[in-house]
């Protein structure tokens, strides 16, 4: 017995119906596929805004005198950030032969052999291994730092800038740190007990979400 119209016209609009939900599907499964890692989270990648950052180096000497370093170039990135800061690793390498230091006339002796020696070892570099909060905004960040070859593990007290742990309202993220190391650990041990041990580093960086 054939279909009457109105049951031919159910069944072909069913059909219909089902096939639009499958296109629908199927676009909707490709635009979410496409959307980028970060959709869910923070941004991958940050990289170091260099003419808004600082790396500086103190150390006590003359009984009441100090050294300061200053380094001009560098490079930064922070990365693995999807799930949150937190979970980020940072990593920066210091152009060292770019240190100039104060007094002025101490700087060709600072790059020089009997100190960071930069034409052997022309890097100083910081990877992060994890950081623990301590407060809104602050907390530890420890990693291992290279100097003249050698590697060792410091902590960093770190302090927002602007807000860390959420992006500015421009995109970007600013922090400072502090942290202390002995030079003599790192080979560094010229000119001690007239120059202290204990060499104080401040850092200022910014960061702008990356490629």
């Amino acid at each position: 017995m054939r279909d009457s119209p109105h049951r031919f016209l159910a069944t072909r609009g069913h059909a219909i119906a089902k096939l639009v939900l499958a296109i629908f599907a199927s676009i909707t499964g490709a635009v979410c596929q496409a959307q980028p890692a970060e959709a869910d989270g923070w941004p991958d990648q940050y990289v170091l805004e260099p003419q808004r950052s600082s790396v500086t180096f103190d150390v006590d000497a003359f009984s009441d005198s100090h050294i300061k370093m200053r380094f001009h170039r560098m490079h930064a990135q922070l990365e693995g950030t999807q799930a949150g800061l937190d979970s980020g690793r940072v990593t920066v390498t210091i152009d060292a032969s770019s240190v100039e230091a104060h007094p002025r006339f101490l700087s060709l002796i600072i790059r020089g052999g009997g100190m960071l020696d930069v034409a052997r070892y022309p890097e100083i570099r910081f990877v992060s291994t994890r950081f623990v909060r301590t407060g809104e905004g602050s907390g530890w960040l420890f990693g291992n730092l290279t100097i003249h070859g050698t590697t060792r593990p410091v902590r960093l007290l770190v302090t927002p800038g602007g807000a860390i742990g959420s992006p500015r309202r421009d995109g970007t993220l600013a922090f400072s740190a502090a942290g202390e190391v002995s030079r003599r650990e790192f080979g560094l041990s010229a000119w001690f007990p007239i120059v202290g041990d204990a060499v104080h580093m401040n850092i200022q960086v910014e960061f702008v979400h990356g490629p």
